[in-house]
């Protein structure tokens, strides 16, 4: 794994980055001092798997900002947001447009930054039963379940968007929901949306970390809202589990 860690307190720095080198799981561990300067070098193409950034900055520029413009420029890099007054941010954070994927309590400790970095690296794991078999012609292709981004019926197919280019099927956008896991929500007749890819939900439509728009029927909205509050509302919970047991 590459990894930035990105916090004024340079000792709080060097410390994370110890922890990290004795727990051996990243390749490339980096510090920031700036959250103008990690979104740069995310600008300029480097490549990371996680993000550690600290919350409060002594400038209107602060960590969450900075990870909602480093999800809109790769959605695929990880955020862990640190924080000392955790009640102050507790509810926003699971609001702000980021890819959040941890939260820690400064001073960090050891044993919750590893628990929060393996919880990472289990959605990178690629078991074959989280797989959608698809058919198109005379192909066969299997694809992640977490790879997949959104769902869209145009006519007498499905197209299944990832990361990489788009995929056909000739099922109907019904059936193949019915093999889909509980992260996935039919939002509009015509759309089935990953929750994992959503950075926002507004009136009528979802915004995607890409910054692309989904429709969400009228019908629908009530249900699309409260099932992606719900999702929301369990990575709060798992959180809050996590600080009673510190």
């Amino acid at each position: 794994m590459r990894i930035a860690v990105c916090d004024k307190d340079s000792a709080q720095v060097e410390r994370i980055i110890e922890m990290i080198q004795r727990m051996k799981l990243a390749s490339q561990c980096d510090a920031y001092f700036n959250p103008h300067k990690i979104v740069e070098v995310v600008e300029n193409g480097l490549d990371y798997d996680i993000i550690l950034i600290n919350i409060h900055w002594d400038t209107a520029f602060n960590g969450m900002k900075a990870a909602e413009q480093i999800s809109r420029l790769n959605a695929r890099i990880k955020i862990i947001y640190m924080a000392e007054d955790t009640e102050k941010y507790v509810q926003e954070i699971f609001l702000s447009p980021a890819n959040l994927s941890g939260f820690l309590v400064k001073p960090v400790n050891e044993v919750m930054l590893e628990k929060n970095l393996q919880k990472v690296m289990k959605t990178w794991e690629k078991p074959q039963n989280r797989r959608l078999e698809i058919k198109y012609k005379n192909e066969v292709v299997s694809l992640l379940y977490e790879d997949m981004i959104y769902l869209e019926s145009m006519g007498h197919l499905v197209v299944i968007h990832v990361e990489s280019g788009d995929y056909y099927s000739y099922d109907r956008l019904e059936k193949m929901k019915e093999n889909l896991p509980d992260q996935f929500v039919h939002c509009h007749k015509s759309y089935v949306v990953n929750m994992d890819y959503i950075r926002r939900i507004e009136k009528r439509k979802i915004i995607l970390m890409n910054e692309k728009e989904i429709p969400i029927s009228k019908a629908r909205y009530g249900e699309t809202r409260n099932r992606f509050l719900e999702y929301s509302e369990e990575l709060l919970l798992a959180f809050r589990k996590e600080r009673k047991k510190e």
